[in-house]
């Protein structure tokens, strides 16, 4: 049904992204196995992945929550080169070890929005903790984990924006 609708959107305009809401994990893991994904989502995406590809659309993204390790090996099988909004949990993989370990995935988020409303110090721990990534120069979106939550002060968000900016 998107597909026949993207087809006709597509003859109008040069289309940059597409992203799919799936929402496939939460903080305990993926909501199905990747077993079930491969045998039910994986042909879809690749039909998806094969529309991209015809239309010349780069970037194929899914937004979800959690903790993603064990869906990033189907969805990249799949053809999806973008992920977001790589929520922080602890004991989970940080998006420095994610991009260590696929490093043409292009991430987006991965930035605590814990951390960043506790103020400007650990908002200077959270930045130093991905220097890594931010040092990559591509494939990197800095973007919180989610929205920014109420108890982050409009002066400490203007502080964290300078010196994110200031970290790439």
């Amino acid at each position: 049904f998107w597909l026949s609708i993207y087809e006709k959107v597509c003859q109008q305009v040069r289309i940059d992204l597409i992203h799919i809401w799936e929402d496939m994990s939460g903080k305990n893991g993926p909501l199905i196995s990747p077993a079930m994904m491969r045998e039910f989502m994986l042909p879809q995406y690749k039909h998806i992945k094969a529309f991209a590809d015809a239309h010349k659309i780069p970037v194929f993204a899914v937004d979800t929550d959690g903790d993603v390790e064990h869906v990033i090996p189907v969805l990249v099988e799949s053809g999806v080169n973008m992920l977001l909004p790589f929520e922080v949990i602890e004991g989970c993989k940080s998006i420095v070890d994610y991009r260590r370990e696929y490093p043409s995935l292009c991430i987006m988020g991965g930035i605590s929005k814990l951390e960043i409303a506790k103020g400007r110090e650990a908002i200077d721990g959270e930045l130093e903790r991905l220097r890594e990534v931010f040092d990559t120069g591509t494939g990197f979106i800095p973007a919180l984990d989610h929205l920014v939550p109420p108890e982050v002060s409009y002066a400490d968000f203007k502080y964290f924006v300078r010196h994110l900016r200031q970290c790439l």
